[in-house]
């Protein structure tokens, strides 16, 4: 565990084998030996790897529950991410299951929800697909969707918060034990986060011919998801020439994106293809499409919080094993564990 631990607080230091070893004293080899743990650090090196890579001893000793069956799935359209940004994103998501799963072995797997039964259905339309969606989470046909973590992690869905800026990475999504997770990227808007948890699923919900495109279907199958064809033309009307004067209306009361609307404005007919354009350019040219201003509330997933805070309570761990699964400071936890919101 030291050996993936090195590795990982390196990789996240944006540093490489090399300038590690040359932090430390030693040469390359020494440091690919310590992170495939073929040889273990003395004491010695450990504080001076530690010091380098400004962490404390303590999270590079940490342990965590190693015997899991993790399945990822591919990057798909991420080819623009180099090997090391991807092995930065699994290894998070490992380290992150593997501390939720030192907790789920304390209660058990009921803390999680039943498995969900995913049946994959072939995906012939968005609308369609949009709806079955929402079918399969016990939601209505129609109206604004709530906190998409909340439902997710409600229908035993696990949600790993991946809290690294890379540019193009949104999301990924794979199996912990037979059960789903979804990884999202939580530096990016709440739009994005709320878009990529179904996009997401999509993946795993649908499969796809040979002859479509699976990452504009499954853009195309979450758009629908939260703008179902019958909601927007009631915001909207069935056909419209300039949208822009509604487009923070709607916005703040589904939660999504202005582009999200735009594209299903046109998806649907009720936008040409020109006033699509007009109205894309608009949102460049007023930097909407970097910062929307929206005020909505990003998505949080707290259950690995709030099973650490449990197995305190309960005398089951100790507060700096909480401090170890939570990554955080031992008084801030303390002040959680005992007192403080």
């Amino acid at each position: 565990m030291i050996g993936k631990n090195i590795r990982y607080y390196r990789q996240m230091k944006n540093m490489s084998q090399m300038e590690l070893a040359q932090c430390i004293g030693l040469n390359k080899m020494a440091v690919s030996n310590y992170e495939n743990d073929k040889r273990t650090p003395d004491s010695a090196t450990l504080s001076k790897i530690a010091e380098a890579l400004d962490v404390s001893l303590a999270k590079l000793l940490a342990t965590y529950d190693e015997g899991l069956a993790i399945a990822h799935g591919a990057f798909r359209k991420y080819a623009s991410i180099t090997k090391t940004m991807k092995e930065l994103i699994l290894g998070s998501v490992d380290r992150y299951l593997s501390r939720l799963f030192s907790l789920v072995c304390v209660f058990g797997d009921a803390v999680l929800g039943p498995i969900p039964e995913i049946e994959q259905v072939c995906a012939d339309s968005f609308e369609k697909a949009g709806q079955h969606l929402r079918e399969i989470l016990g939601l209505s046909i129609n109206g604004p969707i709530g906190n998409i973590t909340d439902i997710l992690e409600n229908k035993g869905y696990i949600i790993c918060p991946i809290n690294i800026k890379i540019d193009g990475f949104s999301g990924n999504s794979g199996t912990v034990n037979g059960r789903p997770y979804i990884a999202v990227n939580t530096t990016m808007s709440a739009e994005r986060q709320r878009f990529t948890l179904i996009h997401e699923l999509a993946h795993l919900v649908f499969t796809f011919t040979d002859e479509q495109n699976e990452e504009r279907m499954v853009d195309g199958i979450a758009g629908a998801f939260f703008l179902p064809e019958a909601d927007l033309k009631r915001e909207l009307g069935p056909k419209r020439r300039d949208i822009r004067g509604d487009l923070r209306f709607i916005q703040r009361e589904y939660s999504v994106s202005m582009a999200s609307i735009i594209m299903r404005a046109y998806q649907t007919g009720i936008i040409s293809h020109e006033t699509y354009e007009i109205t894309q350019k608009w949102i460049n040219a007023n930097g909407l499409r970097k910062d929307e201003r929206s005020g909505i509330q990003p998505e949080e997933s707290h259950m690995l919080e709030q099973l650490t805070l449990r197995a305190v309570a309960e005398e089951e761990i100790t507060v700096s094993r909480a401090t170890e699964l939570l990554e955080r400071p031992f008084m801030e936890v303390r002040k959680l564990c005992f007192g403080g919101a």
